[in-house]
């Protein structure tokens, strides 16, 4: 997807080794891959827009943003924008 838009959807039950993954491309901008005895790196410079839940189904305001949604600081950083969508009980 280099120069592409990449969307993820409920990115709070990714694996941790995925989201490891997925913070390398954010980072390096390149993703390497090894099939086959074939070890190649792919340039990966695309836009990243992903949502995720909090985890309990609902926000903790005494948690941090990380904390409520289960990702690590250093993934979470690498967004440039962070919009938090609650819904009021009535």
């Amino acid at each position: 997807a280099d120069r592409g838009v990449c969307c993820l959807d409920e990115l709070d039950k990714m694996p941790k080794s995925h989201q490891d993954g997925l913070l390398e491309a954010m980072e390096q901008q390149q993703v390497s891959v090894a099939k086959a005895g074939v070890v190649a790196s792919l340039p990966s410079r695309c836009s990243v827009i992903a949502a995720a839940n909090p985890k309990s189904g609902h926000y903790d305001q005494d948690n941090t943003v990380a904390e409520n949604l289960r990702m690590s600081s250093p993934l979470l950083s690498r967004f440039d924008l962070v919009f938090i969508l609650r819904d009021q009980a009535d």
